[in-house]
């Protein structure tokens, strides 16, 4: 079976009120962006990411599970101001989950099979270890913390 080389993410949002700008939303609503990258450059509009690595695949062989050093650059950009929660309604085998616990991230996730659920609890906990190649994002963040 032949493989796409990218695959399509979206990231969408309420219109903002009209009137406000984005730091007004920021202010009011502690939402409505985009969290910037350690450096103070915004988060770009394409992500580059490998494939997700075998010693992830070891660890959990979901059919859709995501690269860490991906998922943590999501799960930080999610929350523009560092607080919040992330939910993950479709869990899985738990990447997200792992990505924000790894970025020091409060994150929900909500999974229907059983399947997925009993992967998720064992592998959540290695996925959190794992070094990625975005890493200093997590040591950056831990010292704003």
């Amino acid at each position: 079976m032949l493989r796409g080389c990218y695959e399509p993410w979206g990231v969408f949002r309420a219109p903002i009120p009209s009137g406000m700008k984005l730091s007004d939303c920021l202010r009011q609503f502690q939402t409505d962006g985009l969290r910037r990258n350690p450096d103070g450059t915004p988060l770009g509009d394409v992500i580059p990411s490998k494939r997700t690595s075998q010693k992830e695949r070891a660890i959990a062989n979901h059919p859709s599970l995501k690269p860490q050093s991906f998922l943590r650059q999501i799960v930080y950009a999610a929350l523009p101001l560092g607080e919040g929660v992330v939910i993950d309604p479709f869990m899985g085998s738990g990447s997200t989950v792992a990505a924000a616990e790894a970025m020091g991230i409060c994150c929900i996730g909500i999974e229907r099979n059983l399947e997925y659920y009993e992967m998720s609890r064992a592998a959540i906990p290695k996925l959190i270890t794992l070094e990625t190649p975005k890493q200093q994002i997590h040591d950056l963040q831990l010292t704003l913390w």
